[in-house]
């Protein structure tokens, strides 16, 4: 295995190839990214780091912080998408780093080699930690406050049995920084970066002093105790002082405007009811999205949390379990409660996001390697009823060795199959399930031959290739802009500010790379003025809308850029045609698409 003193780097080092490669490769996709960068750019104008405002409106969705990142990414890369995403990858970089340290203090080097491994190579951090939204500077914020309380706990973890809290106490310095970091969640994302932080390690504290008390002493005085020791006002204070001076101002800024909006809304109204269609199921969502988005380490997800629980009963049993076992047995009380609470809030919210558990990961991730370290050494606690545990656990890992196998044949083959009714483009990927295949014989290679920190090398390899590959290559080859980039840049030139206008439906995107303030026009009178009224006018449409158009334009006015997207029938730009082109047609045909006329080169 690789010596302690290099892990750090070498998580880094996984980090920096899975979130940096070819960062500002795509183009900003979905609606999340480019909106965000919009109100970046829209604050740079104004000069105004304080009121955030998107396409000339109030933007209430999120706090501040992501622009704050975009500005400093802005001024290191350039206006781009680079520049927009720096600050996330960074921040994510950060988040891969603290999750190995928490995994050090709380089980030691293996597993905590192996937990930073996990976080910096699955999905989903290659996903969220290379996206400009406020994801990976909540989920950086909120590990942090795990770790300078993890830190705290650590400290007082050998107080005896008796002591209130049962060892959890945080020293002024530790709580001051829990609670700073909180502060800063607080900034990324609303009162989530400080209410399930919070309520994980009130649970925490309380099940501590439940699990160390005598029997039949458990007491209400006992209870306040333990909550004493954690010193709460401390925590809540400081996060105040660095959270509420940024709320207080653009609430007074804007006449409490954004505030409502942000708390009634985008708070309470996403966890009342489904918002913009983004709905499922309050039991399977989200142990489908852990099982993708964790991949390929996901390939051990059950037997991690069957592995966590088993571990804590069978320590109950135990009637002097040596001073080790009774901080991992802390630590997985602290990580099983930090993942369960967000799933299970999250779950219980009406509208639902993968993105919205990403804060879970390092928890999970820490337990990953802390499974896989037990395995290694070949630690069969959690298995020890079986006739033959040491057969189980073998057979355990047998079948995610087949699981890893089976999805990368998955990916070499069926993803060429699948790309062509998505994006052609896509078939390119399909070599690098090949990673998977070679990854998972090897793995099974060397558990077979009695090298079990092989077998993890293999994973944790094919894992960094795979995620790396895929991130790197993969979305310039998906291009999620849905084409609004090239649609501005083949207008050749750029067109005065006011001549901007879109039919139905504002793209984020278009707002983004044509740099201008779009007005969303919702009638036919209202597009006919607006050309009529405008010699350069540019008329965004998306094409779904297209057959909602005036029946005739103005003369002169036609598609003059037209570029498809992933998924629709793409985006146009009606405008001014050059002199010799003929007028905008009437339609022709039954299909939306068949009666655009040519684009002419301008």
């Amino acid at each position: 295995m690789i010596p302690p003193r290099f892990h750090a780097a070498v998580v880094a080092l996984v980090a920096t190839l899975v979130l940096l490669v070819n960062l500002g490769g795509p183009a900003l996709w979905d609606e999340d990214e480019p909106k965000n960068a919009a109100c970046t750019l829209a604050m740079l104008q104004r000069n105004d780091w304080v009121v955030p405002t998107f396409n000339g409106r109030l933007r209430v969705e999120k706090p501040a912080l992501v622009n704050w990142l975009h500005l400093a990414g802005f001024s290191v890369a350039g206006r781009n998408e680079t520049g927009a995403r720096l600050g996330s990858a960074v921040l994510s970089l950060g988040t891969c780093l603290l999750t190995w340290r928490i995994g050090l203090l709380c089980y030691g080097p293996t597993a905590g080699l192996l937990g930073g491994l996990a976080m910096a190579s699955c999905i989903w951090t290659a996903v969220g930690g290379r996206s400009a939204t406020p994801d990976a500077p909540l989920v950086f914020f909120t590990t942090l406050g795990l770790w300078c309380f993890v830190a705290g706990w650590q400290r007082y973890e050998t107080l005896p049995a008796t002591a209130p809290g049962g060892g959890v106490r945080l020293e002024t310095r530790f709580a001051l920084a829990c609670g700073a970091s909180l502060g800063a969640a607080i900034l990324a994302k609303g009162p989530v970066g400080l209410v399930l932080p919070l309520g994980v390690w009130i649970l925490f504290t309380l099940w501590q002093a439940a699990a160390n008390a005598l029997p039949g002493r458990l007491s209400a005085f006992t209870v306040v105790k333990a909550l004493a020791v954690l010193r709460l006002p401390l925590i809540l204070a400081a996060a105040g002082i660095v959270a509420l001076p940024w709320y207080a101002w653009v609430t007074a800024r804007t006449g409490g405007a954004w505030l409502e909006g942000f708390l009634l809304v985008h708070n309470v109204g996403r966890f009342a009811s489904p918002m913009e269609g983004h709905g499922g199921s309050s039991i399977g969502y989200y142990p489908a999205v852990l099982a993708i988005g964790f991949f390929p380490w996901s390939i051990v997800l059950a037997a991690v949390l069957f592995h966590t629980v088993a571990t804590l009963v069978a320590a109950r049993s135990a009637k002097s379990p040596p001073e080790n076992d009774v901080r991992c047995r802390s630590a997985n009380r602290l990580l099983l409660l930090w993942l369960g609470c967000w799933v299970v809030a999250f779950s219980a919210s009406g509208t639902k996001l993968p993105g919205y558990v990403w804060p879970a990961y390092p928890a999970l991730a820490v337990l990953t390697g802390e499974f896989l370290a037990a395995w290694a050494r070949g630690d069969m606690t959690a298995v020890r009823w079986c006739r033959r545990p040491e057969v189980v656990l073998q057979r355990v890992m047998q079948l995610a060795w087949s699981i890893l196998l089976v999805v990368g044949v998955g990916v070499a083959v069926g993803l060429p199959v699948a790309a062509m009714e998505i994006a052609p483009r896509l078939a390119w990927l399909a070599p690098i399930g090949l990673v998977l295949v070679i990854g998972a014989v090897a793995a099974w290679r060397f558990q077979s031959a009695g090298t079990p920190h092989r077998s993890l090398a293999a994973l944790a390899v094919s894992a960094c290739l795979f995620v790396s590959l895929l991130a790197g290559i993969g979305g310039g080859m998906v291009d999620g802009s849905r084409g609004a980039q090239r649609l501005i840049a083949s207008l050749g030139r750029t067109p005065a500010a006011d001549a901007w206008a879109s039919f139905s439906t504002v793209p984020p995107s278009v707002v983004f790379y044509a740099n201008a303030t779009i007005p969303q026009l919702e009638s036919t009178e209202e597009v006919t003025a607006h050309l009529e009224g405008h010699p350069d006018a540019h008329l965004v449409v998306d094409a779904r809308f297209q057959m909602n158009l005036p029946a005739s334009l103005p003369a002169g006015f036609g598609v003059i850029a037209r570029q498809s997207q992933l998924f629709g029938p793409g985006l146009l730009i009606i405008g001014p045609l050059p002199a010799a082109h003929s007028p905008f047609p009437p339609p022709q045909s039954e299909n939306p698409l068949a009666w655009n006329a040519p684009v002419t080169p301008r």
